[in-house]
């Protein structure tokens, strides 16, 4: 709700926000102006802000009362007048089909005085080198291909982006050693790579890196790219520092669009990414009176549909609870009109780019069962974690330790956390510091319940959780309601144990005309390879009746409380 919105940050204290452009990915561009609320003409306003806002001569305004069934109300500005439109909105498999991302990684520096003039003049000067065609991009996965202000080598300018993408990720050619290539006969001409055409199940992605030239007669340097292990040197007698900085930008291009036009976009992105890293130096000099070693975070807020960057000082430069960092996730929030209830924009929402080796979210493409009733399912990222994972057998006894695996991974995604998942071995050693077990517990296969889940969240996030107690499974369909608030509210997973079976619950869907509850289940029973396939067809996540649970079997849930801090 907007109250508890406003009681939440009432001791955070806000910058005047920022221009937010840069902050979205090359491409992506601010056309107009959205507002909630009575509707009133805003045709003054239009006229005083409107037409050196945006990239656009004809703006786009939005208007929405938030009243009960209320739609949309599209306009665009024209001829200083404004003019009703209809709009279509394109859900995300849409921009997954016909977008790429393309994203470079580099290592910079900045040489200046820890003065706001200084680093605006140093970073100019940086800003104007890299515009000036003194730079080229790669791509490592194509090592052939060069992108430069004049000129595409390794593949014909002509080709578009989705032809690149197809050349990054086709299989690689077996290299002849000397001795031939099995099964080659003379002289084989490299096959054009084939298109993909299954559709996306998220943002396809091409990596670039960068080359610079010292000047015009010396060779390409590549960048180093890392930033993990250099510090500011505060040594010089000039108080001059070198500020090492990650660039990490992204730009939006249609698959369509040709390679020879890419080199300009991609320029544009350094500009921009360059643009927000001296903005967020100049507010570190002006609240924190110094630079720190800083990178880029792309967050992929899934009630905005499109990715925001923000740039912070490493890991270990500056806490997460840091006030300087919260005032400045709560101007973000305020920006994109976001609940302060949940966190979008701290370091561990950054978006993984990478998928690691634990399935995401596989709940995610099933239907709901009762689509006309009454629905809540957890907010947010978790990751699968079952039986047998890790080369750790622990069939017949680990459930539970899976399950608290999995809601340990929701607090780290949502960045209220960022330690490891915790093993087999860390779980029964935190009982055993508590007091709650004893020694030889450590490095044994007994089981652990909802109570011992509770009390490693509070010992190792600091989380506390509500237990439920249910004497038969008979009785889970009649709390269907506190579950469903609980999502609504909390949007945790759940740990549910009750006879020798401990399972996770994410979401409950409910249908009071037909009086049917059903449960949205993550079995951590499961022993395959994490694959979706047979986790979905097998139903080891899925929705479950009230059959599911045992009608003679009590069972505890433990229904952790987030956090209520951005």
């Amino acid at each position: 709700s907007n109250e508890e919105s406003e009681d939440l940050v009432e001791n955070v204290q806000n910058d005047t926000p920022s221009p937010i452009q840069r902050n979205l990915p090359s491409g992506l561009d601010l056309i107009g102006w959205v507002k909630t609320g009575p509707y009133q003409d805003p045709t003054d306003f239009l006229l005083k802000y409107g037409p050196d806002a945006f990239v656009t001569d004809n703006p786009v305004y939005l208007h929405y009362t938030g009243e009960p069934e209320a739609e949309l109300q599209t306009f665009i500005f024209k001829n200083r007048m404004l003019q009703s439109v209809e709009c279509v909105t394109f859900e995300d498999d849409f921009l997954y089909r016909e977008y790429y991302l393309l994203r470079l990684r580099c290592t910079l520096t900045l040489v200046c005085e820890q003065t706001e003039k200084s680093v605006c003049e140093n970073a100019f000067r940086l800003r104007k080198q890299l515009g000036s065609g003194s730079v080229a991009f790669t791509v490592p996965a194509a090592p052939g291909v060069l992108l430069s202000d004049y000129v595409v080598t390794g593949i014909d300018k002509e080709e578009n982006v989705e032809m690149l993408y197809a050349m990054a990720t086709a299989p690689k050619p077996e290299q002849d050693d000397g001795f031939g290539v099995v099964g080659a006969s003379g002289r084989v001409k490299a096959k054009k790579p084939q298109i993909n055409n299954r559709p996306p199940t998220g943002y396809r992605v091409i990596d670039f890196g960068l080359l610079i030239k010292k000047s015009k007669d010396d060779l390409d340097e590549k960048l180093r790219r890392e930033a993990c292990n250099v510090t500011i040197d505060r040594r010089n007698d000039d108080q001059t520092v070198k500020v090492p900085f990650q660039v990490d930008c992204l730009s939006m291009v249609h698959r369509t669009k040709k390679l020879d036009k890419c080199f300009d976009n991609m320029v544009d992105s350094v500009d921009c990414s360059l643009g927000l890293i001296e903005s967020a130096l100049l507010e570190q000099l002006r609240h924190q009176q110094r630079l720190y070693v800083s990178k880029c975070y792309h967050m992929l807020p899934k009630e905005l549909g499109h990715f925001v960057t923000c740039v912070y000082p490493l890991d270990g430069e500056l806490s997460e609870s840091d006030s300087f960092l919260e005032r400045q996730r709560a101007n973000m929030h305020k920006q994109f009109l976001l609940k302060m209830t949940l966190p979008h924009f701290r370091k561990g929402n950054a978006y993984q780019f990478q998928a690691g080796k634990r399935l995401v979210n596989p709940h995610e493409t099933l239907s709901v069962p009762h689509p006309d009733g009454r629905t809540a399912v957890v907010a947010g990222a978790y990751t699968y974690h079952h039986y047998m994972q890790d080369e750790f057998d622990d069939k017949g006894w680990g459930c539970a330790y899976r399950s608290l695996q999995t809601l340990v991974s929701w607090f780290n995604m949502q960045g209220y956390s960022s330690g490891k998942i915790p093993t087999h071995n860390d779980i029964q050693a935190c009982l055993v510091r508590v007091g709650d077990k004893q020694r030889p517990f450590i490095g044994s296969r007994q089981w652990i319940g909802s109570t011992e889940v509770s009390i490693c969240l509070n010992d190792m996030l600091g989380i506390d959780s509500r237990i439920m107690f249910v004497t038969h499974g008979s009785e889970l369909a009649s709390r269907g309601m506190e579950l469903l608030q609980h999502f609504q509210h909390e949007g945790t997973p759940i740990m549910i144990g009750g006879g020798v079976l401990a399972h996770t619950i994410l979401g409950v869907s409910m249908n009071a005309e037909l009086g049917e509850t059903k449960f949205l289940i993550l079995d951590p029973h499961y022993t395959g390879a994490d694959e979706l396939g047979p986790v979905l067809g097998k139903g080891w996540c899925g929705w479950k009746g009230e059959d599911f649970w045992d009608k003679s079997a009590h069972y505890n849930l433990c229904m952790p409380i987030r956090p209520k801090r951005l």
